[in-house]
């Protein structure tokens, strides 16, 4: 197991702040024990300045959200579960027409209806890169157009979350991970995602479109085009992660919540 905590002060917590990691867990190749748990718990009653635990962002079918309660207060700590946001998803039925169909039916005519749309624009597809070259030849745009699609998303993306991002998406790369998309038009990038994927869950980490084609839906529909290639390509689940933006249940998305846990100790 690996367990991804840091120090800061007399607070330990997991590794890597909320606004750039949508889920924190325990890590484990296979399912892990209380016990193991448990041995965490005592490790980190043994660091004298550790007065609290802030562990942010499991998501709600996590086992270690029961079992490190469990383990803290066996060992004398006051613990807190708190509801903290949800994270949309969708399990993907064995066909595009089958997805289609389970949507809701104003949202099946409108995904509908922007599709045709779309295509009366004139010549358009996604392309989808996954090899580390390809990706970093294609981080450029990525940022180009993940900026330019709100005021608050050009804000968020410092210098610093840039060079995390670049270095992420390729480093995932490497181990067959990433899915760097651009819905082009007219052989135009008109939007982009960036997903990672693992096992059969692919999760739609950011994004960015032109505003100059909003009128067409180009960031909504190169999210149903990534879920279309993610049904042909035998993922069993897409996850939005974080966020009750409206796309995603417009795309079908189905709300999981994420909690963060709290430990205290008692005086």
């Amino acid at each position: 197991m690996i367990a991804p905590l840091m120090v800061d002060g007399t607070v330990l917590s997991f590794l890597g702040s909320t606004d750039l990691v949508d889920y924190h867990d325990f890590l484990a190749r296979d399912h892990f024990g209380s016990d193991l748990i448990g041995d965490i718990v005592k490790t980190i009653g043994e660091i004298k300045n550790v007065e609290s635990i802030v562990l942010q962002s499991i998501p709600g079918n996590s086992t270690s959200i029961d079992q490190f309660r469990i383990a803290a207060e066996r060992s004398g700590w006051i613990v807190n579960i708190q509801y903290e946001d949800v994270a949309p998803r969708i399990i993907l039925p064995n066909s595009w027409d089958e997805y289609v169909s389970g949507l809701r039916k104003k949202d099946r005519h409108e995904l509908r209806r922007k599709l045709r749309r779309l295509d009366g624009a004139g010549d358009f597809g996604q392309t989808e890169f996954s090899r580390a070259e390809d990706v970093m030849a294609g981080m450029d745009d990525f940022m180009l157009l993940h900026r330019m699609s709100t005021v608050g998303k050009a804000d968020f993306m410092t210098n610093k979350r840039e060079r995390f991002f670049r270095r992420v998406a390729v480093a995932l790369a490497h181990e067959n991970s990433t899915r760097l998309c651009f819905l082009e038009l007219n052989g135009e990038r008109v939007a982009t995602s960036l997903s990672f994927v693992y096992r059969d869950v692919r999760y739609l980490y950011n994004s960015g479109y032109n505003p100059a084609h909003s009128n067409l839906s180009v960031g909504f529909l190169n999210h149903a085009l990534s879920i279309r290639s993610s049904i042909e390509q035998g993922y069993r689940v897409f996850d939005f992660m974080r966020g009750a933006e409206g796309y995603k249940y417009h795309l079908g998305g189905v709300n999981r919540e994420v909690f963060a846990v709290t430990a205290t100790r008692s005086k």
